[in-house]
């Protein structure tokens, strides 16, 4: 019991984001999507710092392909703000794969 509050306040420090993406056809073979990323935790500055650098990543459903990755910094700030907007294009291969998965880890 006396564990309980330090176990739930490491919890809610533990970072985590909520992806929104909008995903729209520019031509035949190439994608544009639009990510809405959220930060869903309490920051901390004797934890996180001044930023946090993640790693965002798209790939098919088998994980043979990544068709996009790039890095993304969410500082002390942005993470009380609005969400904060990424975009990106990605090409289309056939055979089309069935999804697509945005990944993303803190890094």
């Amino acid at each position: 019991p006396a564990a309980g509050k330090m176990i739930l306040n490491c919890l809610e420090s533990f970072p985590k984001l909520t992806l929104e993406a909008n995903v729209q056809p520019i031509t035949r073979s190439v994608l544009r999507v639009r990510l809405s990323i959220k930060a869903e935790f309490k920051w901390k500055d004797a934890v996180h710092g001044n930023a946090l650098k993640w790693l965002i990543w798209v790939e098919d459903s088998n994980n043979e392909h990544i068709y996009h990755s790039e890095t993304f910094f969410l500082t002390k700030k942005a993470s009380r703000e609005d969400p904060q907007t990424v975009a990106f294009t990605i090409p289309i291969f056939e055979p089309l794969p069935p999804q697509y998965y945005v990944r993303c880890i803190c890094d």
